[in-house]
Parts: C-alpha cells; sequence; structure tokens
C-alpha cells in the first residue's frame, strides 16, 4: 500500500512539472507572438457577409464581455432575419475580456477590420464602469479613446454608436459605499450623454431599457449570477434595443424570441421600443 501510494505521489508531481512546463511554453510562445493569447480580441459573426457586395445594413460591435456574452450581435442579426420586411443586417463583433476603449483605439487588428469593410454602424462599448466615474476621469481615461476612435470610423463614413451599458445588480460599492443599481445607472446614463455630446456621437440606450423593465417588472433579473454581466433576457433586451435603433422597426416585428418565453420577450420587446423611441 506505502508502495501504490509513493507511485501515485511521483506520477501527480511529474503531472504537475508537465503542467507547469506546458503553460510556461504556452506563455512564451503568446509572448513571442507565435500563438494567440485567450485576452485577444476576436472577430465572429457575419464577416464574410458584411465583406460581400450583398446590399444590407453593416455593424461593427466593439467591446468586451458585456458585448460577446450571450452573443448580442448574433442576437440582433436574428431579430433582422425574423422581421419579415425589415432590411438585411449583417453583425459582427470584435470584442475581448476585459477590454477598455483605450484598448480598442490601440489595437492594430481593429484598425484594419475598421478599413475592411464600408460599415453602416460601429458601436463601442466602454469598461463598464468607467462612465459612471467622474467627468474628470472619464475625460481622461476615455474621451481620448472614444475620439480617436471615432476619427478613424467616420473616415469611410460611418456612424459612431455609443453603448449605454447598465448598472451592476447593487451598484459599484467598491467605488461607491452604500450604491445602488439605480445610482450607478443614474451615472451611466449621464456620463454616456455627456461623452456622446462632446463627440458628438449618438446613444443606444440599454441602460435606460434595464431600468425601465427593472421598473415594470421589480422581480426581472437580467443579470448573471455575478450580477454584473446580462443574463439571456439581459441580452436579448440590449439587443432589442439596438434593432430598433439600428432599423428604426419595432423589435415586436421580429419573431426571434432568443429561447425566451414568448410573452417574456413580447415584454422585453416592448420596453426596447419604448425606450428607444422616447430617447430619440
Amino acid at each position: 500500500m506505502r508502495g501504490l501510494v509513493k507511485r501515485l505521489t511521483r506520477l501527480v508531481a511529474c503531472a504537475a512539472v508537465g503542467i507547469v512546463l506546458g503553460v510556461s511554453v504556452y506563455v512564451g510562445l503568446v509572448q513571442s507572438g507565435l500563438a494567440p493569447s485567450p485576452f485577444d480580441p476576436l472577430v465572429r459573426g457575419d464577416i464574410a457577409l458584411a465583406r460581400s457586395a450583398r446590399p444590407g445594413v453593416r455593424v461593427l460591435f466593439v467591446g468586451n464581455s458585456f458585448t460577446y456574452r450571450n452573443g448580442l450581435a448574433a442576437m440582433v442579426h436574428d431579430l433582422a432575419v425574423g422581421d419579415n420586411g425589415g432590411p438585411q443586417l449583417f453583425a459582427v463583433e470584435y470584442a475581448a475580456p476585459g477590454w477598455s476603449l483605450e484598448a480598442a483605439a490601440k489595437d492594430n487588428g481593429l484598425t484594419v477590420l475598421l478599413r475592411d469593410v464600408r460599415w453602416n454602424v460601429v458601436v463601442l462599448q466602454e469598461q463598464s464602469q468607467l462612465l459612471s466615474f467622474t467627468r474628470e476621469q472619464w475625460q481622461r481615461e476615455t474621451y481620448p479613446f472614444a475620439k480617436a476612435l471615432q476619427d478613424k470610423i467616420s473616415t469611410d463614413g460611418a456612424r459612431t454608436l455609443l453603448f449605454m451599458t447598465w448598472g451592476y445588480r447593487l451598484g459599484d460599492r467598491h467605488n461607491w459605499p452604500g450604491d445602488t443599481f439605480v445610482g450607478m445607472q443614474a451615472r451611466l446614463a449621464q456620463g454616456y450623454s455627456e461623452l456622446a455630446a462632446e463627440l458628438p456621437a449618438s446613444v443606444a440606450p440599454a441602460g435606460l431599457a434595464w431600468a425601465e423593465a427593472l421598473r415594470r417588472r421589480p422581480g426581472l433579473d437580467l443579470w448573471d449570477s455575478d450580477g454584473r454581466h446580462p443574463d439571456k433576457e439581459g441580452s436579448y433586451l440590449a439587443a432589442c434595443v439596438f434593432y430598433a435603433d439600428l432599423t428604426g422597426r419595432d423589435p415586436a416585428r421580429s419573431t426571434f424570441t432568443g429561447g425566451l418565453q414568448p410573452a417574456d420577450a413580447r415584454f422585453l420587446q416592448r420596453v426596447a421600443a419604448g425606450v428607444v423611441r422616447r430617447s430619440g
């Protein structure tokens, strides 16, 4: 028995050494540029259609996990497919974990992608807290990079659309003791509105739609378990906001429900349409 334990101990030790060596080799390859990093931005969605000559609205979503969680861009595309009589809409995302507009503005891959397609709209999503900070802070940490991106976007005539994200379930209590969703959402709304006025650009008011949906249904939970990222309902609501903004059409025209119960999908569609109509 004692010999078996020793052999198992040696096997575990060898396996651990192998894992460490493997990780070290992979990190070295990433640092040398010979292997992709898991934190690098990826292109997902209708990129082939966006590059084609087919008529349609071409939209590029630039952001982080608030954008790629649950496939927001794909949901917007599917809303268009389900809307008989609506325009074709080719949605592509270019996103990476934890990305900010500063990282996006400095990314050569994004610069190439912006030139590669005749985009109609480019959506910019900032890190989820920054626009809830003081004006002085986001003027330093967001505005210069948003402006640099907008300059690139407008070169070929595309429109910049800011993605107003939502507050956290309990607010940002790390930076604002005693914070709430309502408080954080109010700061985000102000920050995105002020940034849009300075660029200038327009805003997709996803965060306002969250606030309205929660006002109407206080028990509704649009967050994932971490209280920050969206669950499927939250992403679907944001997708409906984008569809209404990008096409000028009521998302209730679409048969696409994102796997939600039809009654829940219709509620979220109505909320999104109303918020976009009032914000416009």
